[in-house]
């Protein structure tokens, strides 16, 4: 049996992390048979980082591998559409998962009353005496991350037109659809519903929080993609 090794769950979404939750949406409609393993330290992971499936003492990192393993044993997660939809569907996963993911991050660790609630819950497995500690390690690398690539010297005002701008985008593609490309779900919504999931789920509500509540297609989508995606995994 295939095994997702992941981080647990939190604020009602089936892991911290976008990327897990993507990799089991993908593992579900694959039609694979799982089980899924917590872990919360993945230092000992391929690249250090989660999701990993094992697959007969095999470790596959990475949510994208994950899904080009499951294409290459017979899993179809485009049924029916073109290549152009394909391809569009790549493109959208990558602004998701490179651009609009960042807001959710600043918003996690880099808010100070979204942070209050976050640390004691990622780092819930690390003992009492260093939680603090650890936890404090772990933010001032994510804020080096997001100075880095640019997000942490932004104002607000410049984080929400770039968030605004993703999110009109999607508006744009998805337009009267159930999904991002059509009536039914695909490896996008896999890899975009759980970032715009766990936006509407912070702790406290930020203003990338009501930036995303004020699109009108919003809410209908997360409806529809936590009803046909998370059923199974909560």
């Amino acid at each position: 049996m295939l095994k997702l090794l992941t981080f647990p769950p939190s604020f009602d979404e089936p892991s911290h992390s976008p990327f897990c939750v993507k990799a089991m949406i993908l593992l579900q409609m694959s039609g694979q048979i799982w089980q899924r393993e917590n872990i919360a330290n993945p230092s000992s992971m391929p690249h250090g980082k989660l999701p990993v499936l094992r697959v007969k003492g095999q470790l596959i990192p990475d949510s994208e591998l994950i899904e080009n393993w499951l294409t290459s044993q017979g899993a179809d997660f485009y049924l029916n559409l073109t290549d152009e939809q394909k391809s569009l569907g790549h493109a959208v996963i990558r602004m998701v998962e490179e651009s609009l993911r960042l807001s959710l991050i600043y918003d996690r660790w880099l808010d100070d009353q979204n942070w209050a609630h976050i640390w004691p819950v990622f780092f819930a497995e690390v003992p009492g005496p260093i939680r603090k500690l650890v936890s404090g390690m772990a933010r001032r690398t994510v804020r080096s991350g997001l100075l880095s690539n640019g997000v942490a010297l932004m104002s607000q005002e410049q984080r929400l037109q770039k968030a605004e701008n993703d999110l009109d985008a999607l508006g744009q593609i998805i337009g009267s659809d159930a999904f991002i490309l059509g009536d039914t779900p695909t490896a996008v919504d896999a890899a975009v519903l759980p970032v715009l999931s766990m936006i509407d789920r912070l702790p406290v509500a930020t203003k990338t929080t009501s930036l995303l509540r004020s699109k009108e297609w919003v809410q209908g989508y997360l409806e529809r993609g936590r009803s046909a995606l998370y059923s199974d995994l909560i």
